[in-house]
C-alpha cells in the first residue's frame, strides 16, 4: 500500500511539475515602413497610459501552462509603440494645439489551435478627451511570444491606420 501511495505522488508531483504561470513580459514586434501612412500633425501628440489595473491577467492558457502579465503593462507597450510609429510617420509637427491620445489596453488572450497561436486584443482609444474608440484586432502566429506581441503591434497600426485618428492628428 506504500508503494502505491508513494507511486501516487511521485505520478501527481510529474503531472503538475509543467503546470503555473509564467510571467509574461511584453516586448515590441516592430512594425516594417509603409505599415503606418504619413502622418501630417499639426500640434504635438501625447500619447498616455489610461490604465489604471495592475491586475493579474492570464494572456494564455493552454494544458497547464499559463502566462500572465497586466493590462497596464500592456497598455505601456502599445502607448510606446504608438509614440514610435507617430514620430517616424509623422516627424516634426507643426505649431498646432497639442493633441492627446489616451490608450487603455481591456483584453489580450492568445489561443492554441495545432501549431498555431490566433490572438485577440481589445483596446479603448480616447483622442482629446472627447471621442471615443473601442477596437478589437486579431493576430496569428506559429510562434505563442510572437502572437502576443505581434497582437499589440497590429493593435498599434490598427489605430494610427483609422480615419478618425488621421483626422484629429492633423486638425
Amino acid at each position: 500500500m506504500k508503494l502505491k501511495l508513494t507511486l501516487l505522488i511521485a505520478f501527481s508531483a510529474a503531472l503538475f511539475s509543467g503546470c503555473g504561470t509564467t510571467r509574461f513580459v511584453p516586448q515590441e514586434y516592430p512594425l516594417r515602413d509603409g505599415l503606418i501612412p504619413k502622418l501630417t500633425l499639426n500640434g504635438k501628440p501625447a500619447v498616455s497610459n489610461a490604465q489604471p489595473s495592475t491586475d493579474e491577467a492570464i494572456v494564455y492558457s493552454y494544458m497547464g501552462t499559463k502566462l500572465a502579465s497586466n493590462y497596464k503593462e500592456i497598455t505601456q507597450l502599445m502607448v510606446d509603440q504608438t509614440r514610435k510609429e507617430i514620430a517616424k510617420a509623422g516627424g516634426k509637427a507643426a505649431d498646432g494645439k497639442p493633441k492627446t491620445i489616451e490608450i487603455k489596453v481591456t483584453y489580450l488572450k492568445s489561443t492554441y489551435i495545432a501549431f498555431y497561436w490566433r490572438s485577440q486584443l481589445n483596446y479603448t482609444a480616447i483622442l482629446g478627451g472627447t471621442t471615443t474608440i473601442e477596437k478589437t484586432v486579431k493576430h496569428g502566429s506559429g510562434i505563442l511570444i510572437q502572437d502576443l506581441n505581434g497582437c499589440v503591434a497590429e493593435s498599434v497600426m490598427d489605430l494610427l491606420n483609422d480615419p478618425r485618428v488621421i483626422a484629429y492628428l492633423a486638425e
